[in-house]
């Protein structure tokens, strides 16, 4: 966990797995290396991004997506159809210093991610290798709404299920949060979402995130869309670790 985590608990994760699902997005190439000159804590990374950027990387913990099997080329499937892509034992051997997979508590049909979280958490338990689960109650097509007593409720859930780390949305950065983190007995982290027009926005939402007890952020589009993604990250780092 110390290679995610600084001792201060905290950590500022930079989310660049969104290719896997998306055909697009982070930048490739020089992108990447001004991204880990910020000094992200750990990245969260697909199978590819692990292998070809392991050196730009290495000062940073890896979290291997672990999930998939849609896209978003053609139309939204109706119903969960993802799967375990890659074995935890398979994670180790790229040099995963942790797992991350989506679950999704109060869709229609919730049984399969939590089945999935669960039956990943036990496996790795037996390896020693950390779970990060991506809680989204109801999904992203919000079957249930994103309150924060059913995010509260998910990241709960997640953590009963054996996860080390909660990654979820962030209903309120301060009072909001910090009820979500009350009800989670595991390090929790907020999500980015959507890009935002201003980095300032980015910086205070990780900012109050921390002040309500939160264990830091996961940002994926704020991070690698911005026009200075190493400077981004810097600040990121003081607003979550404050030097």
């Amino acid at each position: 966990m110390r290679r995610m985590f600084g001792a201060d608990g905290r950590a500022v994760f930079a989310a660049i797995d969104h290719a896997a699902y998306m055909g697009e997005g982070p930048p490739l190439g020089e992108p990447m290396t001004r991204i880990a000159q910020g000094r992200p804590d750990a990245v969260l990374a697909t199978w590819h991004l692990a292998r070809a950027y392991a050196e730009v990387f290495a000062g940073a913990g890896l979290v291997l997506r672990v999930d998939g099997g849609s896209s978003e080329i053609g139309e939204f499937a109706s119903g969960d159809v993802n799967a375990i892509m890659h074995l935890p034992e398979e994670a180790l051997r790229i040099g995963a210093d942790c797992v991350v997979v989506l679950a999704f508590p109060g869709a229609p049909d919730e049984d399969l991610s939590l089945k999935r979280l669960a039956r990943l958490t036990s496996e790795c338990e037996l390896l020693g290798l950390p779970v990060m689960a991506e809680m989204i109650p109801g999904g992203w097509a919000k079957a249930v709404p994103w309150t924060t007593k059913n995010v509260a409720r998910a990241a709960r859930i997640g953590a009963e299920l054996g996860a080390d780390i909660i990654k979820t949305v962030c209903p309120g950065p301060t009072e909001e949060f910090a009820e979500v983190v009350a009800a989670t007995p595991v390090p929790v982290v907020a999500l980015g979402g959507p890009k935002t027009d201003s980095e300032d926005e980015v910086v205070a939402l990780a900012r109050g995130v921390v002040e309500a007890g939160g264990a830091g952020v996961a940002f994926g589009r704020n991070v690698w869309g911005s026009a200075a993604p190493d400077k981004l990250v810097a600040r990121l780092r003081e607003a979550v670790h404050g030097t």
